[in-house]
């Protein structure tokens, strides 16, 4: 398996981590009983010690149990809420990894520790013992505290927007990587044979999530070839589907090749930017049903997609490669173009949104923002979908009323301070 999947792997198992505590606080209550039988005197009564640790197991096990529960409601509540992308988000939270794993090691040390002072003949005073018990009480007590503060703020929109900008940013960068008006990308007929030799899925159906770039230009090197990774991130792979192409060069062994694309159940942002788009669209048109008819949180969406759209504004949409150190082409992949990311951002918003007065003026006013900050190959993506725009306004409030006129003017909160 290769290293970028294992890595994957890891990051979105909520074993792992807890796992790594389990072990050392097994390791803890072997040891440290040991350490004190090796030290003279002591102010710690085993009675007290067996006491403590009697009502350290008993009570982290039920506590642990209680915070769990309570983590699966925010959970679900953020996926009928929100969106149901997000279980996998809150899986992923390294916080929440790291608390459940301090939970469950304070129960496990306190079960190994009991067992080995009330070992037959064993008369020792057990400090170091009781000193790690309450060490790993206290850190449970801060660990549920930040918990308790990132499960709740999780719940509020702004705070999950946040979060997923940040992540949207991040594999913003990654997927293009070149800067608008950097060396423009090759035409595909530079790097791209007449007849590429093909590597097909084989494994359980899913969607692609990520790949291993680095592994890809090291196989492309060595081979003389180009790797083009034919599903885009997020297209769903189906067994004997056509997942990449191998141009100029001989095939390397396809399903070592293959290992190296990562498939998986769904979608991530790591190298996926539109996920993290897809997120705050979801959640904004979840807010504009009928149903929920929260109009602010579908234009706080629309502060979040302002900034997303605006990095991929500066970024060229079309080069995304990777060269090697010669600089020849080695590895190509799929990803959405300007006009995609713009339809993403705002048609399904628009859609929902266009009959309610904040969320047109806001959106007028990102459009009218971005095309005053983004460079003038943009301009005509941003001015059709602001052409969009008038035409959904026109269709929700009647020609020449109050309503049409005030859903014409950009507010940048919606409905708070126009600009005209």
């Amino acid at each position: 398996m290769a290293p970028h999947i294992d890595r994957l792997r890891l990051r979105q198992s909520l074993i792992a981590v807890p796992s790594l505590y389990v072990a050392g606080a097994i390791l803890l209550g072997i040891v440290t009983p040991h350490v004190d039988g090796l030290r003279d005197g002591g102010t710690a009564n085993v009675d007290t010690a067996r006491d403590l640790l009697t009502a350290t197991a008993t009570g982290m096990i039920a506590f642990t149990g209680f915070v769990l529960s309570g983590v699966l409601v925010v959970v679900q509540f953020a996926a009928g809420s929100y969106s149901p992308r997000l279980v996998l988000w809150f899986r992923r939270d390294k916080l929440i990894k790291h608390a459940i794993g301090i939970f469950l090691a304070a129960f496990v040390f306190a079960l190994v520790a009991l067992r080995r002072i009330d070992e037959p003949g064993s008369n020792v005073s057990p400090d170091v013992t009781v000193g790690v018990a309450l060490l790993l009480l206290v850190g449970s007590c801060l660990l549920f505290l930040a918990l308790l503060q990132r499960v709740t703020d999780r719940l509020r929109p702004r705070a999950l927007y946040a979060a997923v900008m940040r992540e949207g940013i991040r594999a913003s960068r990654q997927t293009y990587p070149a800067q608008l008006g950097d060396a423009p990308a090759p035409d595909r007929a530079e790097w791209a044979s007449a007849e590429p030799r093909s590597v097909a899925f084989h494994g359980r159906p899913g969607v692609v999530t990520s790949f291993d770039r680095d592994a890809l230009l090291a196989v492309a090197e060595r081979h003389g070839a180009v790797i083009e990774v034919a599903l885009a991130m997020g297209e769903y792979a189906r067994p004997h589907r056509e997942l990449l192409r191998v141009h100029g060069g001989p095939v390397p062994e396809p399903q070592a090749l293959a290992r190296h694309v990562h498939i998986a159940a769904e979608r991530t942002i790591e190298q996926d930017p539109a996920f993290a788009m897809r997120i705050v669209v979801d959640t904004a048109i979840r807010a504009l049903s009928p149903a929920v008819n929260d109009p602010t949180t579908g234009t706080q969406a629309l502060d979040v997609l302002e900034v997303l759209v605006g990095e991929l504004a500066g970024r060229d949409l079309q080069a995304s490669l990777t060269r090697d150190a010669a600089g020849v082409v080695r590895v190509v992949w799929h990803s959405p173009t300007w006009d995609d990311v713009l339809d993403l951002a705002f048609d399904e918003i628009r859609g929902y949104g266009a009959g309610s007065l904040q969320v047109a003026r806001r959106m007028r006013a990102v459009l009218e923002d971005l095309l005053a900050a983004t460079p003038p190959q943009r301009h005509a993506g941003l001015r059709e979908h602001l052409a969009r725009l008038d035409a959904a306004v026109l269709t929700a409030y009647p020609a020449g009323s109050r309503e049409l006129d005030l859903a014409r003017v950009p507010d940048r909160m919606g409905l708070g301070l126009g600009r005209t």
